[in-house]
């Protein structure tokens, strides 16, 4: 038997024609675990000469288990088919510096932490799916006719993404398991594809080669009805019969057994796995046809029934676009206690009902951090970026932005309004990878390498001006700070091509953070910044801190002391 290091993936499948139903796992010091079993499907992902991605099965399915150590030492296993003892066996962990799950620092409860004591902040952003291009129609069609086929890259392109990502200090990307590409559920609920999980499978395993960490979204459709983007068709297994509204369906003990039927299907599989980061029920689930009561005692039940599906992850659920007066009520009643994450998705969006969702895309996130955050619990911009009014469409401005104004003025305000990491931007493809703007996230991550969290005990602290965004965290030891040319915004050099002025003399007064001096280090996002690199240094002396001239922005650590951790 294989071996397998500490926090990895220990996987077997049982060449039986009875079921194998479960397996009991003993760990060297005695305890044990009992893991399901899964119907595994042998299949092999090739890619054709367009580069498309090929799915075929290589054998018939098998039962099999998977489980991960969290020990080093000799384990042992015993697989059962209802009483029947099939197959006893054993395999090696050995040590790893895998860091463990992503927990809640119990420290410092407004971040997150690995099992083995490092701080975890994710950094990353939404990646759905691949992108589906549409084949032609079969036949001799006409040019541009396009038929119900698709293609993608599929896996390979997450392997790019999650390559890149990992180059410039990432860790962390959200996918839908509901997206056409991994969804494993077609109309008869609970009924799933063994073959589907090939997909995921290949995923994780990119995630896994580069320490990337998933949060995995069951659902996105919020309509029964036909015709629209988000419509869904269920058919129950005994009588095809359809659920007659989204409400008798949220109601219906039924239908909710058979959700969870879907569900265990993704969790016997991955439950465990330090990989995944967190489970997430659904995307923008007020967005369903339902009514709000249904939806919130629906949201309760089912993250109590996944945490127990689940119990080494995560938690959370998802509410639509922060941007009315009606959100208010609805934000404030999510914040449950089975919430382990408590999530805000709010666009740079000129046709919100709310103004501060109109212009400036720093103010926005700083407001919905504000608005959401709770005691105990880690807050999170879970989506962001901007669009074409009222979500029509990714934001026009897009196409010119080969600088990423709007990258960074949607990701790194909220980190420092107090989330635990950076907020999470939606236009993964035709933004974010068409413009090549992963090497923003490379200072952010720079700034925040080797900081304590637990020890720090950060509290956010805004000191902008009329020209410069800095907004800051004071902690024990550190202050981290964002700045940015208030200037170099997405409306004065994208739409009205103005160039930002250059910024000489910024200096800001720490003494209300009883700060008079220490260490200074600057972090620039900007090739091309400091804009004079004979001035590149910041001096913080006698509570002032004067930076050197830019043009654009930078990221600020300021050392005072080192808090030590107690053991």
């Amino acid at each position: 038997m294989a071996d397998v290091k500490l926090f990895g993936r220990w996987m077997r499948t049982f060449p039986y024609l009875q079921q194998v139903d479960r397996v009991d796992v003993f760990a060297p010091d005695g305890t044990q675990e009992r893991r399901p079993t899964f119907l595994h499907q042998p299949a092999e992902l090739t890619y054709d000469d367009h580069g498309y991605e090929l799915l075929a099965t290589t054998g018939k399915p098998l039962y099999a288990v998977r489980y991960t150590p969290k020990r080093t030492g000799r384990f042992r296993y015993r697989a059962y088919a209802g009483e029947k003892i099939m197959e006893e066996g054993g395999f090696q962990c050995l040590p790893s510096t895998n860091p463990g799950y992503v927990l809640i620092d119990a420290s410092s409860t407004q971040y997150c932490i690995y099992t083995r004591g490092t701080p975890y902040v994710p950094i990353g952003l939404c990646m759905a799916g691949p992108v589906l291009y549409p084949l032609p129609a079969r036949g001799e069609g006409e040019h541009f006719e396009t038929g119900e086929a698709w293609g993608t890259l599929g896996a390979a392109e997450y392997e790019r993404w999650f390559r890149l990502l990992a180059e410039n200090g990432g860790n962390f990307a959200r996918v839908w398991l509901s997206h056409p590409y991994f969804n494993a559920e077609a109309e008869v609920a609970g009924e799933v594809d063994p073959a589907a999980f090939v997909r995921l499978d290949a995923v994780v395993e990119h995630a896994r080669t580069y320490g990337i960490r998933l949060k995995l979204c069951f659902d996105h459709f919020r309509t029964f009805e036909p015709g629209s983007y988000f419509s869904r068709v269920l058919r129950h297994p005994d009588d095809g019969r359809k659920p007659e509204s989204v409400n008798a369906w949220l109601r219906s003990t039924t239908w909710r057994e058979l959700w969870l039927k879907k569900v265990k299907a993704y969790t016997h599989r991955y439950a465990g796995d330090p990989v995944v980061m967190a489970w997430e029920l659904w995307n923008e689930m007020d967005c369903i046809d339902g009514e709000w009561d249904l939806i919130l005692d629906w949201t309760t039940a089912m993250l109590k029934e996944v945490k127990l599906l689940a119990p080494q992850h995560l938690v959370t659920n998802s509410l639509g676009s922060f941007d009315h007066e009606a959100d208010i009520e609805t934000y404030e009643a999510l914040k449950i206690v089975e919430m382990e994450i408590q999530q805000v998705h709010r666009y740079l969006d000129q046709g919100a009902p709310w103004e501060i969702c109109r212009e400036d895309p720093v103010a926005l996130s700083i407001d919905a951090v504000r608005r959401v955050r709770r005691q105990g619990r880690p807050t999170l911009l879970a989506e962001t970026g901007a669009v074409n009014d009222r979500h029509t469409g990714p934001f026009r401005y897009y196409r010119t932005d080969n600088r990423g104004i709007l990258f960074n003025d949607t990701t790194f305000p909220a980190f420092f309004a107090g989330a635990a990491g950076p907020g999470q931007i939606w236009h993964w493809d035709e933004y974010v990878d068409q413009k090549d703007l992963w090497r923003f996230y490379k200072p952010f991550a720079a700034l925040v390498d080797g900081v304590r969290f637990g020890l720090e005990n950060f509290t956010p602290f805004d000191l902008s001006n009329d020209q410069t965004w800095f907004l800051c965290l004071r902690g024990a030891g550190h202050v981290l700070g964002w700045l940015r040319n208030k200037a170099d915004s997405w409306h004065a050099v994208l739409r009205d091509g103005q160039t930002p002025p250059l910024l000489e003399g910024q200096a800001f007064d720490l003494s209300d953070l009883k700060l008079r001096e220490g260490e200074v280090e600057l972090f620039w996002p900007w090739a091309d910044e400091p804009a004079e690199p004979a001035s590149g240094e910041a001096v913080l002396a006698d509570g002032q801190l004067r930076l050197p001239p830019f043009r654009y922005g930078m990221f600020v650590r300021i050392g005072t002391k080192l808090p030590t951790r107690k053991e």
